[in-house]
């Protein structure tokens, strides 16, 4: 059975790492970024703006939850000052390495409001929304389906919200439901996860070691309301058959190694599909972690197969295909 997978952005803290820094200072290196990064057609670097009527936007709980859980990794809420003499509206951002700059659009498009601001320097580019209906349209979409204490910015939005423009917008709890029953992971991993593969040859090793690992890697607390990371991460743990673990950084780290893990994973990513450029990278880690169940990793064949699946994914990966989204 063919086993089909989608995934999203240059995520873990440990991934982010290992992402090559682009200079894109001159138009020859953009134009040579167009043609690298983006397959599917001419994509602009412009910074793009799109406005509709929020009634008319997508709302279906897989979308939803897969928004809380892509924001809940990469996102952030700026709140205006009080006492600020000007008035601005508060921006919902979440931030995409530049090549997956069409996910971004695709969530432009659903969003119905906002922006895409290029930030060529960091290699990235930020989905922002500060009219009061996409404003409004976010809370609508993600109040319920957080599961962190990312929670507390989406309810300083809520507070805003009802305090400037006389509305009575109601903060619902933590989703605690099971994390198969949504997208909400699938997002969560677009933003922090990192699939990888790994072959250590006699030439830098004592031992041939061929082997699939996926990780998930988040800070122990949120920096502003303090609250510990803990009991969703062990909940991703719980249902990845593995253990979480706390690293030398003071970050959780979820690593999946063993076979019963990596399948855990696929069954999980086969039922709820990731949207980013990640898609690509999950397709070639399963199509390697099948060679290693299949206990033919071994052999010269599947050796040579893994290289090739390794030396394409990730920071490697130049070309993205996006058929993928054509379904949402």
């Amino acid at each position: 059975m063919n086993i089909f997978v989608p995934l999203l952005i240059g995520a873990v803290d440990m991934a982010k790492k290992q992402q090559d820094k682009i200079d894109l200072s001159s138009l020859i290196k953009i134009n040579l970024l167009n043609r690298t990064f983006f397959s599917s057609g001419k994509i602009s670097l412009k910074n793009k703006s799109f406005n509709q009527d929020p009634q008319n936007c997508k709302s279906d709980i897989n979308f939803n939850s897969y928004l809380a859980g892509l924001f809940e990794a990469d996102g952030h809420i700026w709140i205006p000052s009080s006492n600020s003499t000007k008035k601005h509206n508060p921006r919902f951002c979440i931030t995409f390495n530049l090549k997956d700059k069409a996910l971004a659009d695709k969530l432009l498009d659903s969003l119905g409001y906002g922006f895409i601001r290029i930030k060529l320097k960091e290699n990235a580019c930020v989905l922002t929304i500060s009219p009061l209906k996409g404003l409004i349209n976010v809370i609508h979409l993600l109040n319920g389906n957080m599961r962190t204490p990312r929670i507390h910015p989406l309810y300083s939005l809520i507070d805003w919200v009802n305090t400037n423009h006389n509305t009575n917008i109601k903060k619902l709890p933590l989703n605690i439901n099971p994390l198969i029953s949504d997208s909400w992971l699938a997002g969560f991993i677009d933003g922090d996860g990192c699939f990888l593969i790994r072959h250590s040859t006699l030439e830098t090793s004592k031992k041939e070691r061929i082997s699939c690992s996926f990780v998930i890697e988040q800070r122990l607390r949120d920096p502003k309301s303090n609250e510990d990371y803990f009991t969703i991460l062990n909940q991703i743990a719980n249902l990845f058959s593995t253990k979480l673990l706390i690293t030398n950084r003071n970050y959780y780290r979820i690593n999946a190694t063993s076979l019963n893990s990596i399948k855990q994973v696929m069954n999980y990513l086969v039922q709820f599909n990731l949207r980013s450029s990640k898609y690509l990278d999950c397709l070639d880690w399963i199509e390697a972690a099948k060679i290693i169940i299949d206990n033919k990793h071994y052999t010269l064949e599947g050796k040579n197969q893994i290289d090739l699946l390794k030396n394409r994914m990730n920071r490697n990966r130049t070309i993205v295909d996006w058929k993928h989204l054509d379904k949402y």
